[in-house]
């Protein structure tokens, strides 16, 4: 399964109101499913994608990146905030022995 965040392109199977598959753009990214702003689809499936407000939630494990946002770094801001969290620690208990 794809990790998918907001902005990537991605194309969606037939389902419902649509007879074709469709691509758009990513909007939100829930557990185990995302919500695509449908922005190319089969002209046949234009009354579908109007019933849809122009949207539809799809699984993730059934989406297809076309096109990933550039990503940041997760890990590395994890690792900062624990390598402060444990600095904090270390002069909290350095101060405990020097005032005792």
């Amino acid at each position: 399964m794809a990790d998918f965040e907001i902005g990537d392109v991605v194309e969606g199977k037939k389902f419902g109101p649509l007879e074709h598959d469709f691509s758009g753009v990513v909007e939100k990214v829930y557990t185990n499913s995302i919500m695509v702003s449908i922005q190319d689809f089969d002209p046949a499936d234009k009354s579908g994608v109007n019933e849809l407000n122009g949207r539809a939630v799809i699984r993730q494990k059934e989406a297809k990146m076309i096109k990933a946002v550039p990503r940041e770094e997760k890990a590395d801001e994890d690792d900062d905030s624990q390598d402060e969290k444990k600095a904090k620690k270390s002069k909290n208990q350095q101060k405990k022995m020097t005032n005792s």
